[in-house]
């Protein structure tokens, strides 16, 4: 056993170098911190009657994704310009490409009627992103945003504090992360 975990762990220092994993959630005042079904950490903030709870990854070779389940426990309907969220680090700059409401899709199902997400952000000729999000009262809606790579010069990289800047319906608010690898190691 012993012997099986070092060859384990001589091949994963052989490998290439990763090329991302989750963002870690970080505390700070007024984000709450939990954990996905699936197992991943993610932050949750509120604003008035809204919250959203945030997951993201992060590569050091291509863009950056996020996924924002924004739920709205008020009385009145609320806007969400969703062209204002970027992630910044020692990296760079990563600005949203484009966005997509998620809510009803489910790809593993064999049907074929609600694979289509509806696009709400979209770069403009000039690389202008413009697209919001309207969310009903007691409703509940899933984003998903890719974003850019950091820079074309310099990767992110393990360790890594991110802050991700999230629209939120009056002001955006700044989360940070910490990027890290997944671990396929039970320990």
């Amino acid at each position: 056993m012993i012997r099986a975990l070092a060859m384990a762990a001589l091949l994963l220092a052989s490998c290439s170098r990763s090329t991302g994993g989750p963002l870690d959630p970080m505390k700070a005042p007024g984000v709450q911190l939990s954990e996905t079904a699936d197992g991943e950490r993610e932050a949750t903030v509120r604003a008035d009657a809204v919250s959203a709870r945030v997951t993201g990854r992060w590569s050091d070779t291509g863009g950056q994704s996020a996924r924002i389940v924004y739920t709205n426990r008020g009385r009145t309907a609320v806007r969400i310009d969703l062209g204002t969220l970027t992630m910044t680090g020692p990296a760079g700059e990563a600005v949203v490409m484009s966005a997509a409401d998620v809510t009803d899709i489910d790809l593993l199902d064999t049907r074929t009627d609600n694979d289509d997400a509806g696009v709400l952000v979209e770069r403009d000729d000039d690389g202008t992103a413009s697209g919001s999000l309207d969310l009903s009262a007691g409703g509940e809606r899933r984003v998903d945003a890719q974003l850019s790579p950091f820079s074309n010069s310099m990767a992110a990289a393990v360790g890594n504090e991110i802050t991700l800047r999230l629209p939120m319906p009056k002001a955006s608010r700044d989360l940070r992360f910490v990027t890290r690898r997944h671990s396929i190691l039970p320990f």
